[in-house]
């Protein structure tokens, strides 16, 4: 297997530092050493754009780069400690601090090591269900979980925007459920649905009825899928689910899923037959068997 490496642009890009700043710790410290190509360009191996990582962690918890390399140089024949639960830690961090900046770049360093799928289930998923602890245990305030949970949710809305599925592939519409503002769940979901090969289109959050029937009309997704994960949507706007179901009776050509933490408590309250309940992507598109 080729191992992948990269140009000092590339590193600069993932770790946030400058090209100048690489090559000065490099020269100085001599604790990265990257290979020449004929033209004398250097190219990074995958270690030493973590090692990189790791030093800039060591400064911003308040090291200085020599104590950071001498930290570095102590316990790198340590055992390793697990990448996930370097995020974990990073992350909350960050969001204590209430440092979008650091989320986002967190995120993005999550991201191209790990992939979109392992980013997803181990790193953000695990990230928003800490945000909601800290935040039901006062041990967070305002501030702090809705800067956390609108950086998630900016950069997931960023990740669909530059995925690339072919242009006629089938379609996804998603949706919140009118009443409902939680958009993350969604923005996960489609993310998954994408992954599977499928384009996706999104609606803002708390949609009326009549701008969900008047997108489907013009975009004719193939799947519908809508979300609700406060009880809101079943409550104070009962009445929309009754819409939702005769709209897709009236589409029997596209299937449509409702799904979310409201919908497994309130489903069975209403009598639904085309929006069919679903809890996980394999219930509305099956992962294909290898």
């Amino acid at each position: 297997m080729v191992k992948k490496t990269y140009s000092i642009q590339q590193v600069s890009d993932i770790t946030n530092l400058s090209k100048q700043l690489i090559r000065k710790w490099e020269d100085r410290y001599q604790i990265i050493q990257p290979e020449r190509l004929d033209n004398g360009y250097r190219v990074y191996s995958e270690d030493e754009v973590q090692t990189l990582m790791l030093l800039k962690n060591h400064i911003n918890n308040g090291m200085t780069i020599k104590q950071a390399v001498d930290h570095y140089l102590k316990y790198k024949d340590a055992p390793e400690v697990n990448p996930i639960t370097f995020f974990h830690k990073a992350l909350i961090k960050a969001g204590t601090e209430g440092d979008e900046h650091e989320i986002l770049h967190l995120l993005e360093q999550a991201h191209h090591k790990f992939g979109v799928e392992k980013l997803i289930h181990e790193i953000v998923v695990p990230f928003l269900h800490e945000i909601g602890q800290l935040w039901c245990e006062n041990a967070w305030g305002e501030y702090q979980e809705a800067i956390s949970s609108q950086t998630v949710r900016d950069f997931l809305s960023h990740i669909r925007r530059h995925f690339y599925v072919p242009e006629d592939a089938p379609l996804v519409l998603g949706s919140c459920l009118p009443g409902e503002r939680h958009e993350i769940p969604m923005q996960i979901l489609l993310i998954q649905c994408m992954l599977r090969g499928y384009r996706t289109l999104m609606l803002g959050p708390s949609p009326a009825p009549t701008a969900i029937q008047s997108t489907i009309a013009l975009k004719k997704p193939t799947i519908v899928l809508l979300t609700g994960s406060t009880e809101i949507a079943f409550t104070e706007f009962a009445q929309s689910i009754t819409t939702l179901e005769k709209l897709a009776q009236a589409h029997q050509d596209i299937s449509f899923y409702i799904g979310g933490a409201g919908a497994e408590i309130h489903y069975s309250e209403f009598e639904l037959n085309a929006l069919k309940l679903s809890r996980t992507i394999d219930d509305i598109i099956p992962a294909k068997k290898n």
